[in-house]
């Protein structure tokens, strides 16, 4: 039950971050909220079969922290490979 709790707070933590960085319409709008629920998912996950229990703060505050830093990163390099490539196709399509 605590990881299904874990994995929503994760998920709030990727729209947040989506909401709140800009470029947000260059990535679909479920790409980085996904990304943290799974990213959220896999260290619970990693966690609990390392022998935290959901009791302690620390398997929670690794959580949250290791889901915002991957959204926020996996945020960051897919807005720059976008704008990267429709910068590229941009000058293929006018010739340069």
């Amino acid at each position: 039950m605590e990881m299904m709790f874990a994995v929503f707070a994760a998920l709030a933590i990727g729209l947040s971050v989506r909401y709140s960085m800009a470029g947000r319409d260059r990535v679909g709008a479920a790409m980085i909220p996904a990304i943290a629920t799974a990213t959220g998912a896999a260290v619970w996950a990693a966690g609990s079969w390392a022998g935290l229990a959901s009791t302690e703060p620390w398997i929670w505050l690794i959580t949250f922290v290791v889901s915002g830093v991957v959204a926020f990163v996996v945020n960051l390099r897919l807005v720059r490979a976008r704008i990267a490539a429709d910068n590229e196709m941009f000058g293929k399509i006018a010739g340069r």
